[in-house]
């Protein structure tokens, strides 16, 4: 098997999720490695915001070792449903939107924006975890309530947006966009902090 050695700790690759994602494992735990471009003339402001990141109380998994030299960095393999998969056969309830918000609000005082597609968020147990790597410097403009906060309700937004990745969505499913907005305003008077 292929090995990838990040700061003296040799991995076993398992699976090559794409170029520069790998599952990995180390010691008999698993892990995925990110390897970040380094020749990227944002490198050390994207280095900065994920230690930014990991150091937050955003939901995340933990991480395990930066390699700045060669632009790795090793997290722990949480593994649970993505929320993408998870919204196809269930609703969303209100325990999901509690966290996505308190995660949103923790991501506001470390001063970041996260990525609020439903692909970069995993549940596991009951628990909402924050998967992706993706941050930035907090831009209001870019807040959860201003760009991705309708692909979290059961409208056509969140239809558009499965059909969009090439997937079916139920549209008996949908509600109405009255009950939508609705919702929507009551969760972010509810949640939003």
């Amino acid at each position: 098997m292929d090995k990838i050695v990040v700061k003296r700790k040799e991995f076993e690759i398992i699976e090559i999720i794409s170029n520069n994602v790998f599952r990995c494992s180390f010691k008999n735990k698993e892990y995925i490695i990110t390897k970040l471009n380094i020749n990227d003339a944002f490198y050390k402001e994207n280095l900065l915001q994920i230690n930014r990141l990991c150091h937050s109380a955003v939901a995340q998994p933990k991480l395990f070792v930066i390699d700045k030299k060669q632009g790795y960095v090793a997290r722990e393999l949480l593994t649970g449903t993505s929320l993408f998969d998870y919204i196809l056969d269930h609703d969303f309830d209100e325990n999901i939107y509690k966290q996505v918000f308190y995660n949103s609000y923790l991501a506001r005082m470390a001063g970041l924006n996260l990525d609020f597609d439903l692909k970069s968020w995993i549940l596991i147990g009951d628990k909402l975890i924050y998967s992706s790597l993706f941050v930035e410097k907090y831009n209001h403009d870019k807040d959860f309530t201003k760009v991705k906060i309708r692909n979290w309700f059961l409208g056509s937004e969140l239809c558009k947006y499965y059909e969009n990745n090439g997937v079916l969505f139920d549209k008996l499913r949908l509600k109405d966009d009255y009950t939508v907005n609705k919702e929507m305003v009551l969760m972010t008077c509810k949640y939003y902090i």
